[in-house]
């Protein structure tokens, strides 16, 4: 289970309302158009109403509304507070907010909901990224973009595991020092995107690598 893995917030998340389409459906749904992709990033990082994202993103705001409406309604993002202004409600959105679980508490969490809650780490993933990929960014030479499957065993699982964890402890203790630093020196933060993804591959490979590993072959 990833370490920030999230439950259903009770009144807020629409999802939990009205399941609507599946998942996976409202997931891939949510980051197939650069506006709805940029208004999640956008809620990624603050509350804002509709009209203020399309002011942000610089489209109408009758378009916008449109793309958050379908989001709401999918359960991808929520309302973070409402005030009726006059005769009309007016909405603040923002994307669901994920707790972070152990992995004994998330065991304790149904399929389903460990399923909608990988849906959303995946969704506002791949918004961070897809609106990188549009701006360039993942084009720098000092950017780090690798992805690949590997064959372990049950220990290399849970060997894996640890690795996975001791490495976002070390991300979280760079950026106290960092933030430390910068409230010292008065330097900006710069935001840098780091996702870790570890899971069993979808489909079993058809042509796994060979049974013993380069690193381990004897010299003969």
């Amino acid at each position: 289970m990833a370490a920030k893995m999230g439950e259903s917030h009770r009144g807020k998340n629409k999802r939990e309302e009205s399941p609507g389409k599946r998942i996976e459906d409202a997931a891939q749904y949510a980051v197939s158009h650069a506006i709805r992709v940029e208004a999640l990033i956008l809620l990624n990082e603050a509350e804002y109403t509709a009209a203020e994202l399309a002011e942000l993103i610089d489209v109408p705001v009758t378009t916008l509304a449109n793309h958050v409406r379908r989001m709401y309604e999918d359960g991808m993002i929520e309302i973070a507070k409402e005030e009726k202004r006059r005769a009309t409600m007016l909405y603040w959105y923002r994307a669901v907010k994920l707790p972070e679980y152990t992995q004994k508490q998330a065991e304790r969490l149904t399929y389903m909901e460990r399923q909608v809650t990988a849906g959303l780490v995946v969704t506002t993933g791949t918004a961070e990224t897809v609106a990188a990929l549009r701006k360039g960014h993942l084009a720098d030479p000092s950017t780090i973009l690798s992805w690949d499957w590997y064959n372990v065993d049950s220990q290399g699982k849970e060997e894996l595991e640890a690795a996975n964890a001791a490495h976002l402890e070390l991300v979280r203790e760079i950026e106290c020092k960092s933030v430390n630093r910068c409230a010292e020196t008065g330097e900006e933060t710069t935001s840098i995107l780091v996702k870790l993804f570890a899971y069993k591959r979808a489909r079993k490979a058809r042509r796994p690598r060979s049974q013993i590993c380069e690193s381990n072959r004897k010299s003969v």
